[in-house]
């Protein structure tokens, strides 16, 4: 192992570090539907938190998911937001390394997970959140120099590859099965991922998100409740990005 291949590493850990703490930071906003203002407080006693209560994934686990100061479990969203966000940093920095690129899968990452915390809770994408997510891609098109020759060609046939299709598709179902198939959130959200990858990895990307949902709901874990799609897509997105450009130039060698 080399410096180089250290130096990944211990970075990749300080941005597993960083993903825990954002999780807290997204999961308190996406309740809050905001930035955090004021002081943290018990959802169920509306005690102030103390600083010891207030560190990512350990204070979960020291206080057994529970309030120290009335009992009430502590839901376990926010520690998959912490455990999710130090997933994602950390593996999408291992897969990249210090790149500018880096800092803006990044930043996505943790739109996403902003994204997933909503829908799962509310079962909406915010538009303006998206709009945010869209913008984020552009500005670092703008920023990296890149080549709109290639880029602009890519990114619509991203967009429009998928969300298009399902959108034609959602429309048809929708009328003949008189009510909503599929969330117009969740067609948005394909809609503006298609700016960060191929169309060939968008198809990857829609495979991989229905393929966890499936699992999702095979463990039991919906209970006959409404799925949102989004978090799902989200996964997709991550999976894609740290693995579908390998996949696709395999899948294309055996066309070949």
């Amino acid at each position: 192992m080399d410096a180089q291949q250290l130096f990944t590493g211990y970075l990749a850990f300080c941005m597993a570090l960083l993903g825990v703490a954002m999780g807290s930071f997204l999961a308190c906003a996406a309740d809050r539907h905001g930035l955090p203002t004021g002081r943290s407080r018990c959802d169920s006693c509306g005690h102030v938190l103390a600083p010891r209560d207030l560190v990512p994934l350990f204070s979960f686990l020291l206080s057994r998911g529970k309030c120290r100061y009335c009992g009430a479990s502590i839901p376990l969203s926010c520690l998959a937001a912490e455990g999710l966000g130090a997933l994602s940093f950390g593996a999408l920095t291992l897969r990249f390394g210090p790149s500018p690129q880096l800092g803006m899968l990044l930043g996505a990452a943790a739109l996403l997970l902003l994204l997933s915390l909503i829908d799962w809770k509310e079962h909406i994408l915010p538009d303006r959140l998206l709009l945010v997510l869209g913008a984020w891609r552009l500005f670092w098109a703008v920023l990296l120099g890149e080549n709109w020759r290639e880029t602009l060609p890519t990114m619509l046939l991203g967009v429009l590859s998928v969300s298009l299709p399902l959108l034609v598709l959602s429309l048809v179902m929708d009328r003949l099965l008189g009510k909503e198939t599929m969330g117009g959130g969740d067609i948005k959200l394909l809609f503006v991922l298609g700016l960060y990858q191929s169309w060939l990895q968008m198809i990857l990307l829609v495979f991989c998100a229905c393929v966890l949902a499936l699992l999702f709901a095979a463990l039991g874990k919906s209970r006959g409740k409404e799925i949102p799609f989004g978090p799902f897509l989200a996964m997709g997105w991550l999976v894609v990005t740290l693995w579908g450009e390998g996949w696709v130039q395999w899948y294309l060698s055996l066309l070949m």
